[in-house]
């Protein structure tokens, strides 16, 4: 077990609970893209919006995003038509994905394995590329590393977390060169999701600790 990760998982523990095993990782390749509905509105930069703020009324009204009608059938039909390819256009994207790398997820976005996956991508406006999924005698926690730019060591938050009695179990399964570290959160519901461990021979080890406590 990573003693860094473990000693930024610890002070989030509550009183008595035991912290089994923790793992880095991030999201697997095959993993459903964020969807459409979850994808937030882009913002401007901070100078963008500070010479926005010094420009005259009438100047930042006109420079304002033109609010849809909704009582305009044409906006209607096109706003229709952008969805349906843009949707179209990730569906195909994860059908690739899947290919390529195996199915990611199983289970729908309702799913414990899918309110993983949503807490992931809505959490922040950038999802996090590092991931440590801890499990306790209680809980299973997961932590997204978010460290500024400028720091050297990772920075571990609370991201998302399930009872301990909503995990299955978790599974080795490596895969190929890319996912040599590969392993599957299985949750109670039937639903799972996988998972890449930053060092890949964690994998098994991070496994085989979570299975020797049960369910």
């Amino acid at each position: 077990m990573n003693k860094e990760c473990r000693s930024q998982v610890e002070p989030h523990l509550q009183p008595g609970e035991q912290l089994i095993a923790v793992c880095e990782c991030d999201v697997a390749p095959g993993v459903p893209e964020r969807p459409l509905w979850l994808r937030p509105e882009p913002r401007g930069s901070d100078l963008e919006r500070r010479i926005k703020s010094r420009l005259p009324g009438s100047v930042q009204r006109f420079l304002q995003p033109r609010t849809p009608n909704p009582d305009s059938r044409v906006e209607r039909f096109t706003d229709g038509v952008e969805r349906v390819s843009d949707s179209a256009g990730q569906a195909v994207d994860d059908g690739l994905a899947r290919a390529a790398h195996g199915k990611g997820l199983h289970g729908g976005w309702e799913s414990q394995a899918g309110k993983f996956l949503v807490a992931h991508y809505s959490s922040a406006y950038i999802p996090a590329t590092q991931l440590a999924v801890a499990v306790t005698d209680r809980r299973v926690l997961v932590m997204a590393d978010r460290a500024k730019v400028w720091q050297l060591k990772r920075a571990y938050e609370p991201q998302w977390e399930a009872s301990r009695s909503a995990v299955a179990g978790i599974r080795a399964n490596p895969k190929g060169v890319v996912q040599r570290g590969r392993f599957e959160l299985a949750f109670a519901d039937g639903s799972w999701i996988a998972l890449v461990a930053t060092v890949p021979t964690h994998a098994e080890p991070f496994a085989a600790q979570v299975g020797q406590v049960g369910a």
